[in-house]
């Protein structure tokens, strides 16, 4: 019994280690689109985010941060929470409000905040930070 959970366990990290494990902990976007504005735009307004945030999320609403100033992964967990009801206490109304959007919609709010190819621009990121630094000047890995 214990070396069958010690090989499972083994299996496990050898898993965890071809996946990206910063998309564990994170929201991931698809990276193949390119976002219409005029529709991400129709989007925030119809579901009158622009009330409480501002035309362009520039309102700073019940003392936290504007939502223009968060990252796309921060506003999507925040709609996400307040979607499943995490954040009663905090704000109800927005907890309607985000329990009436997809998830198509949500990407579209933050297309509208972040720009159109926000998910193509954080994915190309993310890409760049994951490659390792150089160890030396010629390039080369120590062994």
């Amino acid at each position: 019994m214990m070396l069958r959970s010690f090989i499972i366990s083994i299996l496990f990290i050898n898993s965890l280690m071809a996946f990206n494990v910063k998309s564990l902990f994170t929201y991931t976007f698809n990276d193949n689109i390119s976002y219409d504005l005029k529709k991400a735009k129709e989007i925030y307004f119809k579901n009158k985010c622009n009330t409480c945030h501002g035309e362009n999320g520039e309102k700073n609403s019940y003392g936290k941060k504007a939502i223009k100033d968060l990252s796309p992964e921060e506003i999507k967990g925040a709609l996400k929470d307040y979607a499943n009801g995490y954040f009663k206490s905090d704000n109800i109304q927005m907890s309607i409000y985000a329990k009436k959007l997809s998830g198509s919609d949500m990407d579209h709010i933050i297309a509208y905040l972040k720009g159109q190819n926000f998910s193509i621009e954080l994915n190309q990121k993310d890409l760049l930070e994951e490659e390792p630094a150089p160890k030396t000047k010629h390039n080369t890995f120590l062994k």
